[in-house]
Order: C-alpha cells, then sequence, then structure tokens
C-alpha cells in the first residue's frame, strides 16, 4: 500500500515511518524540508505541493499542525487537502480532550476535526495524549534558566510516542470510520513531579517554582481536560523514558487494549 505522511519528519512522523515501512508499505515523506529520495515537498500553510504529494497514494496520514501559524496551516491548510483528496482514506492525529478544553490550540485541533467530519472524506480521526518526547523539549526549556517555573497544579498524562505510532500503524491497515477511542499515557503526573523527575534524570540542580495560574484554560489544565484515565493504554512509563528504558524504540512492545 502507498502511504502519503504529511509532516512526516515530525517527531511521530519519524517513529512511524518505519513501522510501515516494516510491514511493507510504501511511504511518501511529505513535508516543507523534503529533500531526499522518496520524499515530495508539501507547504500546508502556502498548499504548494499538497494535491502532488497524495495524488497517487492510498491512505494519506495527516500529521501537521503549527501552533505559531493555526489558522494558515491547521485550517486552511487542511481545507486545502480535502479539497485534493480523491478516494484516499484520510487518517488524522489529533489530541486528547479538544472537544472540552479551552485552549485554542485545542480549540483549532477540534475545528480540523469538525472539518473532516462534516467533508464526506473517507477518514479515521484518532486523539493521544502529550508525547514523552514534547514534554522533554517543553521541560528542557522551562529548566534552562536558574529557577524553573512551571504552572502550578498543572497535570499531563504522557505517553510513548511509538506506542501512538504502532496504533497509527493498525489504523493505516483497517482503517476504521470515525473517532476511534482515545490514547493515553499509563500515569497522571502534575508538572512540578515532570519537571523534578526531569532534571534528576538530566543531571540538572535548579529549584522549582510553582507559578500559578488563572482563568479557564488554567483551570482546564488543572483539571486534566486534556487526560483520560480511562484509556491508559500506554506502557512506557515517564520513568521509564527517562531511564532510556524505552522498548518501543524499535517496536517491540505488548500495549494494553486499544479497542474499546
Amino acid at each position: 500500500m502507498k502511504i502519503a505522511l504529511l509532516g512526516g519528519k515530525g517527531l511521530l512522523g519519524r517513529r512511524l515511518s518505519p513501522l510501515l515501512t516494516a510491514e511493507g508499505h510504501q511511504v511518501v515523506m511529505a513535508s516543507r524540508s523534503a529533500t531526499g529520495p522518496g520524499e515530495r515537498r508539501a507547504d500546508f500553510a502556502t498548499g504548494e505541493g499538497v494535491a502532488e504529494a497524495i495524488g497517487d497514494t492510498e491512505v494519506v496520514v495527516h500529521l501537521v499542525s503549527n501552533v505559531a501559524k493555526q489558522r494558515e496551516t491547521d485550517i486552511e491548510g487542511t481545507r486545502r487537502l480535502l479539497d485534493a483528496v480523491d478516494s484516499q482514506h484520510l487518517i488524522y492525529v489529533s489530541i486528547v480532550g479538544v472537544d472540552r478544553h479551552p485552549y485554542r490550540y485545542y480549540r483549532t485541533k477540534l475545528a480540523v476535526e469538525e472539518m473532516i467530519r462534516g467533508s464526506g472524506v473517507s477518514h479515521t480521526i484518532l486523539r493521544a495524549t502529550q508525547f514523552h518526547d514534547f514534554l522533554d523539549y517543553v521541560l528542557k526549556a522551562a529548566c534552562r534558566p536558574p529557577v524553573a517555573f512551571v504552572p502550578k497544579r498543572f497535570v499531563f498524562q504522557p505517553i510513548e510516542t511509538t506506542e501512538v505510532a504502532v496504533r497509527i500503524a493498525e489504523l493505516v491497515s483497517t482503517r476504521p470510520p470515525g473517532l476511534q477511542p482515545d490514547v493515553a499515557g499509563p500515569t497522571v503526573h502534575n508538572a512540578d513531579y515532570l519537571a523534578r523527575t526531569f532534571m534528576e534524570a538530566r543531571g540538572k540542580e535548579r529549584p522549582v517554582i510553582n507559578l500559578p495560574l488563572f482563568g479557564t484554560t488554567a483551570r482546564a489544565f488543572e483539571q486534566g481536560a486534556h487526560t483520560n484515565p480511562d484509556r491508559a493504554v500506554g506502557v512506557v512509563t515517564w520513568e521509564d523514558y527517562l531511564a532510556g528504558g524505552d522498548s518501543t524504540r524499535n517496536g517491540r512492545i505488548e500495549p494494553r487494549a486499544y479497542g474499546e
């Protein structure tokens, strides 16, 4: 099967591509920075190359997103993609809680979901919690100054990126219609714990200040609107990730049941 990975050079795409290739699929990596063999340039913000990137494929996996350019990339880019889709099946990766969280970026992801659902295009939507790699990136920046400031009472339910990639690979093969059950990490942690364990694992010594934030968005992050403990299907814990004990790097995992 020929599969287009839109945004294939991101965190998730880099894990998903080798899984699909190992299963015998032909993968077309499509991104703004495409340069290598088998890659196609596709710029969601302008529409350049998007139709060409998916033209002769059977499944399109939509991983493209840009927090800084949500309107141009997520909204308008997806609209152009939907116009270009013919008979392909579209798989869109979203975020747990976008239907109940007021954070602007999450509302954008929900708007994209609604566009896809209303388009008449054959599609599958999967929501996941925050990736370990993503929180690593955020905490690396937060813990760089002499004092680490983290939002007081914020919680997250991190999941290993490859576990999400494994689930998407399954969806590529089965192509179930509509919104699928969430995939979430094994444990909900508060931001203070994530920051302190991150620094300990990385050999950093910084005071951690829990910064109080206010408003409806902050309250949603405190109440875990972006988590789903009932769908804690992930196996690799945050502590496993920090210790470098991620057995999913080579796809050797036995996740808990993903289905209903």
